[in-house]
C-alpha cells in the first residue's frame, strides 16, 4: 500500500476564511482574535496573512501588518501535530517574499520569553532577540516577560 501525502494549499487571508484562522488560533492555544479585529486588520490596518492547509484541513496561519519600513508578525501558529515538519517555515518564507517584494527593511515580532520552541524557531529563521519587554504578557499566574525579535533585510 502506498500512502500519498495530501496536497498543501497556501491561501491568502480574506474575509471568507477568518473563521478558519480563529479555529486555528484556538487549537494552537493562541489568543483568538475577534471578528471585528480581524476585519479591521484586513480592511484598515494594512494587515494580511496566510492560511496553510493540507487537503481540507487547516494546519497553520500567520497574521502580519505592513508598516512604513518594516513588517510586524502579529500572530503565528501551526497545529502541534504538524510542528517540526517544515510548515511553519513555509508560512514564514511567504512573509519574507512580501518583505522583499515590498522593499521592507525589517521584520519584528514579540514572543513570550518562556516560549522556547517559538524562540528557537524564530532564531532558526534568522531573527535576533533585541530587547526584553518586561511584564508584557498577562497570564493566569500574573505577568510574563516578552521578547522583541527582529531580522534586517537589505
Amino acid at each position: 500500500m502506498v500512502c500519498k501525502k495530501k496536497e498543501l494549499k497556501l491561501t491568502t487571508l480574506d474575509l471568507n476564511n477568518i473563521n478558519l484562522v480563529q479555529k486555528l488560533q484556538k487549537r494552537c492555544e493562541d489568543k483568538v482574535w475577534k471578528n471585528e479585529s480581524l476585519i479591521h486588520l484586513l480592511k484598515e490596518g494594512s494587515g494580511f496573512g496566510f492560511v496553510l492547509s493540507e487537503g481540507f484541513t487547516g494546519i497553520g496561519y500567520i497574521l502580519a501588518r505592513s508598516l512604513q519600513f518594516e513588517l510586524e508578525i502579529l500572530s503565528f501558529g501551526v497545529l502541534s501535530s504538524y510542528r517540526r515538519m517544515g510548515f511553519g517555515s513555509i508560512l514564514f518564507k511567504e512573509i519574507e517574499k512580501f518583505i522583499i517584494i515590498n522593499k521592507k527593511s525589517k521584520l519584528i515580532l514579540e514572543v513570550n520569553s518562556q516560549n522556547n520552541k517559538a524562540k528557537n524557531f524564530y532564531k532558526s529563521m534568522g531573527l535576533d532577540e533585541i530587547r526584553v519587554l518586561s511584564k508584557y504578557y498577562k497570564t493566569d499566574n500574573g505577568q510574563e516577560d516578552g521578547l522583541m525579535m527582529s531580522k534586517l533585510y537589505f
